[in-house]
C-alpha cells in the first residue's frame, strides 16, 4: 500500500565528493605505512614514509655547509674590522707624513678587499641557508601527509613497494592510499 502513495522511486549511492589518491612526490621504496583501511586521519598526519637515507645525508651535508659558511663570515668580519683599524691608523700617519701615500693606498685596498670578503661570505651564508631549506623540503617529500581530514578507503601499496609519482614503471605504485572526506558525502540517484 505504501508504494501506491510514492511519487518517485530511485536507486543510488552515497559518495564522497572530496576524495584523493595520496601519492609521493618522489620515487622511492615505501618503508612504513602507518594506516589501514578504515583509519581516520587528520590533515597533516603522516600516512607513510619513504626510504630517505640519501636525502637525509644531503640535508646533513647542507647543515654542515651552512655552519662552515657562518664560520667563514665571522672570520671575514674579523679581518674587515682589523683592516678598518689599520686603515684608520694609516690615515692618521699619512696626514702627518709618517708613512708614504702608497703604504696608505695598500691599507685602503686591504680594507676594501675585506669589506668585499664580508659581502661574499654573507652571500655564501644565504646560499647555504637556501640549500638547507631545499634539502629539508626534499626530506619532507619522503613523508606522505594527509591533505585533509579523512578516512582511508583503500590501501594501494605495501611496505617494500617502489612508489613513483607517475606510476609508469611496471612494478611501481602511484597512489599509496585513497582517502575520502566523510563530511562531503552526497547521495547520487
Amino acid at each position: 500500500p505504501s508504494q501506491s502513495l510514492s511519487l518517485l522511486n530511485a536507486s543510488g549511492y552515497i559518495v564522497a565528493q572530496r576524495k584523493a589518491a595520496v601519492a609521493s612526490k618522489v620515487t622511492g621504496r615505501l618503508i612504513a605505512l602507518l594506516v589501514e583501511e578504515g583509519s581516520k586521519i587528520k590533515a597533516g598526519d603522516v600516512i607513510a614514509r619513504m626510504e630517505n637515507l640519501d636525502v637525509s645525508a644531503v640535508r646533513d651535508q647542507s647543515a654542515a655547509n651552512l655552519n662552515t659558511a657562518r664560520a667563514t663570515l665571522e672570520q671575514a668580519r674579523a679581518e674587515r674590522d682589523n683592516a678598518r683599524k689599520e686603515q684608520e691608523r694609516y690615515r692618521q700617519l699619512v696626514a702627518r707624513d709618517f708613512v708614504s701615500r702608497s703604504e696608505y693606498d695598500v691599507m685602503e685596498t686591504r680594507y676594501r678587499r675585506a669589506v668585499g670578503g664580508v659581502n661574499a661570505a654573507e652571500a655564501g651564508v644565504h646560499a647555504a641557508e637556501a640549500a638547507l631549506k631545499s634539502a629539508e623540503a626534499s626530506l619532507d617529500y619522503t613523508l606522505l601527509r594527509a591533505p585533509f581530514d579523512a578516512v582511508v578507503l583503500t590501501k594501494n601499496a605495501d611496505i617494500g613497494d617502489i612508489v613513483t609519482p607517475i606510476g609508469a614503471a611496471a612494478n611501481a605504485k602511484a597512489a599509496v592510499v585513497t582517502i575520502a572526506d566523510m563530511n562531503s558525502l552526497q547521495v547520487e540517484v
